[in-house]
């Protein structure tokens, strides 16, 4: 390992002749008194990148890492070195504003070593940025039957355990089938579920990779996408609907529904037998107030309200008011 460390951070670059003798002539003006500034800045070494870092997904080793946006007017780009094993290496020059590169010459099982340093526009290079040693595994599937369940101001996102020793990483969205290289977990997850923060008015997008531990990514393909779209959310029907008829009108009671993110209720009245469905009114309650006597028989209809869609409705039938004699 060692030695492979060694080898890699022998890739450099020599100093050319001519920028050799230019640094001497401008030692000498200055040694000779001439009068101002030394003119050598534009030739010092360039701010180095840092915080390389690999990712093992599919078929690509996607490499990324740190330079300062307020300096790239100052670099000509990046040398990204790449030693293969301990033999062959290979030298690609990347523009000044990447920051990432993805490689997909490799073999699982094989060695490989990365660097990278910054050119200047006078040719001057940087010292070197960390080393990145990868020896990319055979990847894992992908979960399965990736689904969600919201309660309250949460989402729980559950899959099927895709193999032993294999962690997760979930990704979210905005747009649909595009996702940032960046997780949403701050950790590798260990189990088979995610708990994310909801907002019932926006829709996202999820999805969920394998992933075997180690301090080098090996990410498998993604799980099905999940959409959470809260617009399409449809309400189970009320359950326990009661009614105790009076004097004064229905009194209508019911179950709170189970989902949490119902707004409100609306209530029906069926009163001829044609089933004439009226709406009287709705509540954000389990419970409404009929104020016309049922002095002959009635059915009542509630259903529960999404965010945007009416669920199906629950029916009490035949309610009447009986005086006490």
């Amino acid at each position: 390992m060692t030695r492979r460390l060694g080898d890699i951070a022998k890739l450099r670059f020599s100093v050319s002749p001519l920028l050799h003798f230019f640094l001497i002539a401008c030692l000498l003006v200055a040694s000779c008194g001439k009068k101002g500034e030394p003119t050598l800045k534009s030739y010092e070494k360039p701010d180095p990148p840092s915080n390389l870092r690999a990712i093992h997904r599919e078929s690509e080793i996607i490499l990324l890492w740190d330079f300062p946006k307020n300096k790239e007017k100052t670099i000509k780009g990046f040398y990204l070195m790449k030693l293969i094993g301990r033999g062959d290496s290979e030298r690609i020059f990347l523009e000044p504003d990447k920051r990432s590169h993805i490689d997909r010459e490799f073999t699982s099982g094989s060695q490989y070593a990365y660097k990278i340093i910054s050119q200047n526009l006078k040719g001057v290079l940087s010292i070197d940025s960390n080393v990145i040693e990868i020896e990319p595994k055979e990847l894992p599937p992908s979960p399965e039957k990736p689904l969600f369940k919201v309660a309250y101001d949460s989402l729980t996102l559950t899959w099927e355990e895709a193999g032993d020793g294999i962690f997760y990483n979930v990704y979210k969205s905005d747009k649909k089938g595009q996702y940032p290289l960046s997780h949403l977990n701050a950790e590798p997850v260990k189990g088979t579920s995610f708990r994310d923060s909801f907002n019932i008015k926006k829709t996202v997008y999820y999805t969920v990779r394998s992933l075997r531990g180690g301090t080098i990514r090996d990410e498998g393909p993604p799980s099905e996408e999940i959409e959470v779209n809260p617009s399409e959310f449809v309400p189970a029907p009320p359950e326990g609907i009661q009614a105790l008829a009076t004097q004064e009108g229905v009194q209508l009671l019911w179950k709170e529904a189970s989902e949490t993110w119902v707004i409100g209720y609306r209530v029906y009245r069926v009163t001829d037998k044609k089933e004439e469905v009226v709406f009287i009114g709705e509540t954000s309650v389990p419970s409404y107030f009929d104020k016309e006597k049922a002095s002959a028989k009635r059915n009542y209809r509630v259903t529960a309200l999404g965010p945007s869609k009416e669920g199906p409705a629950s029916e009490i039938k035949d309610v009447v008011f009986v005086p006490y004699r």
